[in-house]
């Protein structure tokens, strides 16, 4: 859901200091009462009518990507989500080694011997 822009949230308030109806104010600017009377609740918290500040997740799909993996469960049902997600690439490629036969071969001699180690504790 996008958020009202800094613009609409001052017109909006200038409509309701000068009057206006919060149902009124919503009509006009084509948006719910809710987001109006929400907009009154905070600037009478707050004393500002400025977004709050938040810490959301950064998305991992774009909406779009979002879209198509709904499409796509919906043709097919019994869908696993790890078939699903062995065709999506991320919007933040990933940073760090590339895991190539050699590194995972000596990951893999490691986790053995440290599992044999403990074992010997």
């Amino acid at each position: 859901m996008p958020q009202m822009s800094q613009v609409l949230r001052e017109s909006a308030f200038g409509m309701l200091t000068a009057g206006m109806s919060t149902r009124a104010v919503a009509l006009e600017l084509n948006v719910h009462f809710s987001a109006i009377s929400g907009l009154q609740r905070h600037f009478r918290e707050f004393g500002s009518t400025s977004n709050r500040p938040h810490n959301h997740r950064l998305r991992v799909t774009t909406p779009a990507q979002d879209l198509h993996i709904q499409h796509l469960h919906l043709q097919d049902l019994l869908r696993p989500a790890t078939r699903t997600a062995t065709h999506l690439h991320a919007r933040h490629p990933h940073r760090g080694f590339d895991l190539t036969a050699d590194r995972h071969r000596n990951q893999l001699k490691w986790a053995n011997a440290h599992v044999q180690w403990c074992l010997a504790l």
